[in-house]
């Protein structure tokens, strides 16, 4: 399976791969793609899965999830050469933004962004995500994956033993100017060693 995937920005000595929400595409997060700062090539990618009006990383199943993750870490392997990786996933593709970086076991990841995403399905037990940054964000009036549901990621996060940075708004199932603000000055913050 190749993904198909829009560049934002074409250079930087690190990458960031924005994963775009169930229904949605590769266009929804572009305007994003200030927020990871200078010297940073970004890329939007397309679900593999067809769901009108748009995409989605899985539709029906879990094995959908494992081939979608395959493809990301097929993507950021061809992609990123030996840099440095940043996932940011908004709704399902936050879940899948934290899958692949499970997958991964952190290998070459330096920080995910996750943002009201639903609980993993299934996941590791022995800290794959351990010491690995990670911007947790959701809000709590959110009608499309409700708050609770979000906090249960959050703590799978933890047990993952990423290192969680959450923010909750007053917000339903989107991203306000306030929560970019606190992931823009996270990621400087990451960028400085903190």
């Amino acid at each position: 399976m190749t993904l198909y995937f829009r560049e934002a920005v074409a250079t930087g000595h690190r990458l960031a791969v924005m994963l775009h929400g169930r229904g949605s595409d590769e266009e929804d997060l572009l305007p994003l793609a200030f927020v990871f700062g200078a010297d940073t090539r970004v890329i939007s990618v397309r679900a593999p899965f067809s769901m009108h009006p748009g995409y989605a990383w899985f539709v029906s199943d879990a094995g959908q999830i494992d081939e979608s993750v395959a493809a990301l870490n097929a993507l950021i392997d061809q992609q990123a050469d030996a840099g440095s990786v940043i996932l940011l996933g908004f709704s399902q593709g936050g879940l899948m933004a934290c899958a692949t970086a499970v997958h991964r076991r952190a290998r070459n990841i330096q920080a995910v962004v996750s943002l009201s995403a639903p609980p993993l399905t299934s996941h590791a037990t022995d800290k794959p995500l351990r010491d690995v940054p990670v911007f947790w964000g959701h809000g709590r009036q959110d009608p499309v994956v409700p708050f609770d549901r979000g906090q249960t990621m959050r703590k799978t996060l933890e047990q993952l033993g990423a290192h969680v940075h959450a923010r909750d708004y007053a917000m339903g199932h989107t991203i306000s100017p306030k929560e970019l603000e606190a992931i823009a000055q996270w990621l400087t913050h990451i960028d400085a060693g903190g």
